[in-house]
């Protein structure tokens, strides 16, 4: 009896198998895209996520009051949206390529053995707290690049938007030194690929006046850094706006059964929600020049 040929079997077996690896390698990617990173400190550990990823997924109900033309507006559609915040972290950390810089986003937290709190990665709204370096989601620590250079490299992330929300841990670093405000600014710019929009978003205010006022002085020189046509758009955030409204007031930051403020330095989420409310005109508008 003559053998029976197996290979068209096979061949089909083999076609359906490749058709079914390069789907679950296209899934995979589509898996991990996101439209809208968000990359900042520790206020999107504690509280900033949420309001962060409620706000750039919903671009176009909180964008439209702005009076624009109903197409521009609905240009900017539904986001992807996913938050990641690394310790205490500013501009020279996530551009660092190497040192004790880079380290502040790569280094084991020692303490509690991760360093972020991430929202929204893999369409997961809720928070991890995880270690930048490990796990397939978190590889910004790659040698010879920088934090910032490693998350937005092609065929990772693919954002079409970045916004970088940080402020306060280069407080000390861009208050009493305009070069080094402008060397952060430059590396920023050099760093954000061409084809993705930018947007760097000074962070809330604190509750303390004095760390405040220090703030002041380092939003100053960083935002005077910028230059007006640049890869990158400037929110200046944090203002006399919203320090009057934010700063002092206990009701925006954690508190002790006693009433007194427990943490000085993350507003809650009910501070946030107001501070991305009174930055609305500004951050729809930094929107509309990079993504349109």
């Amino acid at each position: 009896m003559p053998r029976r040929k197996t290979f068209p079997i096979l061949t089909v077996f083999c076609a359906a198998l490749a058709v079914f690896a390069t789907t679950v390698s296209a899934g995979a990617k589509e898996k991990g895209r996101v439209d809208v990173l968000v990359l900042g400190d520790s206020q999107i550990s504690f509280s900033a996520g949420p309001p962060y990823l409620e706000f750039f997924e919903n671009l176009t109900a909180h964008c439209a009051p702005k009076g624009r033309a109903k197409a521009a507006v609905e240009k900017l559609g539904a986001r992807r949206t996913a938050a990641i915040g690394v310790r205490s972290t500013s501009v020279h950390s996530w551009v660092a390529r190497k040192g004790g810089r880079k380290d502040t986003i790569c280094a084991v937290d020692k303490k509690y053995g991760v360093n972020a709190g991430a929202f929204g990665i893999a369409g997961n709204p809720k928070r991890a707290f995880v270690q930048i370096g490990k796990g397939p989601d978190y590889q910004f620590c790659e040698a010879n690049r920088s934090p910032l250079e490693s998350a937005l490299r092609a065929g990772y992330y693919d954002p079409d938007l970045m916004v970088m929300a940080v402020l306060g841990n280069g407080a000390d670093r861009w208050a009493n030194s305009r070069e080094a405000a402008r060397e952060d600014a430059r590396a920023l710019m050099k760093q954000v690929p061409k084809g993705v929009g930018c947007i760097f978003l000074s962070t809330a205010p604190v509750f303390s006046k004095k760390t405040n006022d220090l703030r002041a002085r380092a939003q100053e020189n960083f935002q005077a850094a910028f230059p007006k046509n640049g890869r990158c758009v400037y929110v200046a955030g944090f203002s006399e706006e919203t320090r009057a409204v934010i700063e002092g007031k206990a009701k925006y930051f954690r508190r002790r059964a006693d009433g007194s403020v427990k943490d000085p330095l993350h507003p809650n989420a009910a501070a946030m929600r107001l501070f991305l409310d009174l930055n609305t005109p500004e951050i729809c508008d930094a929107v509309r020049d990079v993504l349109n």
